[in-house]
């Protein structure tokens, strides 16, 4: 019963959000390719780019995030 308590549970909580952050990053990429890049006829052209820059840029910054919010926790725990 423990492992249920209520810091495990948010921790598990914000796992999980941060993994569906990562599944709507990549949802999001697939529309603007799939969708939105063949309407504009720019796949296999440089103008989409720029998109692509934003995009891992928000991804690297998405995880960057997450690990900023694991090792807190880590060393929050530590001192206790």
């Amino acid at each position: 019963m423990d492992r249920y308590k209520k810091g495990t549970i948010k921790k598990l909580y914000f796992f999980f959000l941060w993994l569906l952050g990562f599944v709507v990053l990549f949802a999001f990429d697939l529309f603007m390719e799939l969708i939105v890049f063949e309407w504009l006829q720019w796949n296999g052209t440089t103008k989409n780019d720029w998109f692509f820059m934003l995009w891992w840029i928000c991804v690297f910054l998405w995880l960057l995030y997450g690990l900023y919010r694991f090792f807190k926790e880590i060393k929050l725990k530590s001192k206790r």
